[in-house]
């Protein structure tokens, strides 16, 4: 039996009602379509376990709760006990039909599956990877602007620079297993080269789902060849019930700002939907004499049909900071030169002239159709257009007291169009299950940029000097300078043996990278690149009991390949796609109200070395440098009581350096990577007073190299969080506050980037807010 816990939901269609029981139990219920139609439930007040909870819902409506395996009902007519009414699914190897993500786990922080890429929507349990999927309620519980702050609760996932907040730089650069996911390779329903390309606001996101390691087999290569992981954000879409939801919002010093999420269904059984969000925050940050302003708004629309389904997503971003941090871009620290402590994050180190501004739109359109009950034809397509601008000083600091700055302009756009389509099928052979998938992906990118820089002034880290605003051209007409085409074809097959207590997933893609480069200058073409490569895949998930899984993998992670340079004695050419390859076992159990999965991978990453040519001073470029990581990951979620819910884990690393230019730096660890990362999230609802929960969050990051040689080393650090919210019972109204970094540190956060670069933390910072349903 499960553990009991608080449920408030209020009369509506019995339907309704049990899928909105469902969704906050954290388990699945299927039946056919109309079956209770024009059946009303009072709704559900008060403490109950999973099993209670439905058992009272049902009362009198003449149908019966049926367990049809891990976390997934079906419902059983009362007047005929040996029939069961045929599910529209169940849980189990097959992607859900519904159009909707996969449903919460216990305490709602966490879903029970996400999307694996060409796979479709996979439980957790069966996935034979390392995924999480964090849900609206955790995005809005923690009040969160962007993706870094979403991972802050992932222990596999390290920032090595945040997109929004007081140190804004080129945008949110994560590490997963210590190698480098860009915010511009996060795909939407997995779709690449859609998003906001910088930093993606997370008031339009349902979910934010992570897939630990590489994936080329399930994504193909993202556009700038990330292959620490895979992040894809899912839309939000209209519920059956109408939501008319407003949110003010304070941040400090002086940011305020509003949210409104407006949705609603149409039509016969609710078929037709449209979800509205917009969002606009203007004002002072917690940094002197910076001002941040950002407008989001977002429609998204969906059809469920019977056999189709249909959805369209439409969106428009744009970000600016006037006065951002001198050292968003990150401090550059020159070699034989310690590093210094890190200074006041709240104090100003940029000059008043700087701005930094993003601005993207966006379309994404998906569609399945099912052409025969276990045949599934789906597509998608979309595109973006993003114009970064960026004013600002780079810092390099030359010695212990010295500090040059240099002002650059900095303007470049961006143009994505993607499509990709697929064919999936459910069949049999024999005893044996398949899950087919047959894929073909195409992107098409088109990128641009002007650089100006002024004189170089000197001063000091303590006291940045003023710096009068260069003479730049500030032109916006900005030339073409690169062309990359991305396009794949791919094949899958999920195999269930032994009852599917055994599931077997064996795939392989064949990926094409074409790239032309151009002269800003002259407009003419520079050099093209033309490369494909095939990456195999092989997972296996073993549930020898209900609430255990085995699994084991084996795939791979495709950069976007490099041509030897112009110097090189073998120069022009064109090494294909560097293959990426991890190895992971693992273990996830499934306590009903408490997961927890642990890992152990490999990850080798080659990378380009010189080696002597054939005559004095010649060099050649190969391919025979490597990076390998290895570690250990632990990570739980859930709610073991009903007043208290959970959320971390710890992450073992070892970065090394296995094959470096003339061995030099063999056996060092990789620069920017911590060896320990830990996180942990409570949040406890207080016993003596009804709707107040507090919650807390502590996140300690060990060591970072800056360089290679391992002559440049930041401290380890742990932030501590704090956060409250209550609920009035009479209203529906929530009221949260949340303090990050409570003790206000000063620490350098990362050391990462080109060349190494120093990243401060953020200062102390409030943020509070109102939320009313209508």
């Amino acid at each position: 039996m499960s553990a009991p816990r608080e449920y408030a939901i209020g009369p509506n269609a019995l339907s309704d009602v049990l899928a909105e029981f469902a969704a906050m139990a954290g388990v699945q219920l299927v039946f056919e379509p109309g079956m209770l139609a024009g059946l009303k439930s009072p709704g559900l007040q008060g403490d109950y376990g999973i099993e209670e909870g439905f058992s009272r819902l049902l009362e009198g409506s003449g149908y019966l709760l049926v367990a049809e395996g891990h976390r997934s009902y079906s419902l059983r007519a009362i007047s005929d006990g040996t029939r069961t009414l045929a599910p529209v699914s169940v849980t189990g190897t097959a992607p859900s039909r519904s159009g909707k993500p996969p449903v919460a786990y216990a305490g709602g922080q966490v879903a029970t599956g996400g999307r694996l890429g060409m796979l479709g929507d996979t439980d957790f349990m069966n996935a034979p990877f390392s995924i999480t999927s964090y849900t609206s309620q955790r995005l809005e519980g923690q009040q969160a602007r962007s993706l870094a702050d979403v991972v802050d609760d992932d222990p596999s996932v390290q920032v090595g620079s945040r997109g929004r907040g007081t140190n804004t730089s080129g945008g949110d650069a994560l590490y997963i297993r210590g190698f480098l996911v860009r915010n511009q390779d996060v795909s939407l329903k997995g779709l690449y080269g859609v998003l906001p390309r910088n930093t993606i606001a997370m008031e339009a996101a349902e979910r934010v789902e992570i897939i630990k390691g590489p994936n080329a087999l399930l994504n193909g290569a993202s556009p700038w060849g990330s292959v620490g992981g895979g992040i894809n954000v899912v839309p939000k879409r209209a519920t059956d019930a109408p939501l008319t939801r407003v949110k003010g919002i304070y941040r400090s010093d002086a940011q305020f700002g509003t949210h409104l999420d407006v949705g609603r269904r149409f039509g016969e059984e609710n078929r037709f939907g449209v979800r509205f969000n917009g969002a606009y925050m203007d004002g002072d940050t917690a940094v002197q004499d910076q001002e941040s302003t950002l407008g989001l708004v977002t429609l998204g629309v969906d059809y469920r049909g019977d056999r189709l389904r249909l959805s369209g997503d439409l969106g428009y971003q744009q970000d600016r900071t006037d006065g951002g941090s001198g050292f968003g871009s990150g401090l550059q620290i020159t070699e034989g030169t310690s590093v210094p402590d890190a200074i006041d994050p709240g104090k100003r180190t940029a000059q008043s002239w700087e701005r930094t501004e993003n601005k993207d739109e966006y379309i994404a359109l998906h569609g399945e159709y099912d052409l025969t009950p276990a045949v599934t034809l789906y597509g998608g397509a979309g595109g973006r257009n993003n114009t970064p601008y960026n004013l600002r000083t780079n810092h390099t600091l030359l010695d212990e007291e010295t500090l040059a700055s240099m002002p650059v302009y900095y303007p470049e756009y961006s143009d994505t169009r993607t499509v990709m389509s697929g064919l999936r099928g459910r069949f049999n052979t024999g005893a044996i299950t398949h899950q087919l998938n047959v894929q073909t992906s195409m992107l098409w990118f088109e990128g641009g940029y002007l650089y100006e820089q002024g004189d170089i002034f000197l001063s000091d880290l303590e006291n940045i000097g003023r710096i009068d605003r260069p003479d730049f051209s500030m032109s916006r007409h900005i030339p073409k300078s690169l062309e990359r085409r991305l396009s794949s074809v791919a094949v899958s097959d999920t195999l269930g043996l032994l009852d599917e207590k055994v599931l077997l997933t064996l795939g392989a893609r064949r990926q094409r990278v074409e790239v032309d480069n151009f002269s800003p200058d002259t407009g003419a073409r520079t050099s093209s690149y033309d490369e494909a490569r095939t990456t195999p895949a092989v997972g296996i998930a073993f549930l020898p009991w209900q609430n255990v899984t085995l699994y084991g993998n084996y795939i791979e992670g495709l950069g976007l390949g490099y041509t030897a340079p112009a110097n090189a004695e073998n120069a022009g050419e064109a090494f294909t796609p560097a293959r990426t390859r991890q190895s992971e076992i693992g273990i996830k159990v499934d306590a009903g109200n408490l997961a927890s999965t642990v890992s152990l991978f490999e990850i080798r990453q080659p990378s380009v070395v010189q080696r002597p040519g054939s005559a004095p001073g010649n060099v050649i470029y190969t391919e025979d440098g490597e990076q390998r990581n290895r570690g250990v990951e632990w990570q739980l979620f859930g709610q073991p009581t009903p007043a208290l819910r959970l959320l971390g884990g710890v992450t073992y690393l070892q970065p090394i350096l296995t094959s470096t230019q003339d061995g030099a730096n063999d056996g060092n660890q990789a620069p920017g990577v911590s060896r320990w990362l830990a996180t942990i999230s409570t949040e406890w609802d207080v016993p003596s007073f009804s709707g107040l929960s507090v919650n807390t969050r502590v996140i300690h990051s060990s060591s970072q190299y800056g360089n290679a040689t391992n002559t440049l080393k930041i401290p380890a650090w742990t932030r501590v969080d704090l956060g409250a919210s209550y609920r009035l019972k009479t209203y529906p109204v929530t009221l949260r506050a949340s303090i990050e970094n409570i003790f206000d540190k000063d620490y350098w956060e990362s050391y990462s980037g080109s060349g190494g670069r120093l990243r401060l933390a953020e200062p102390r910072s409030v943020t509070l807010s109102t939320t009313i349903d209508f």
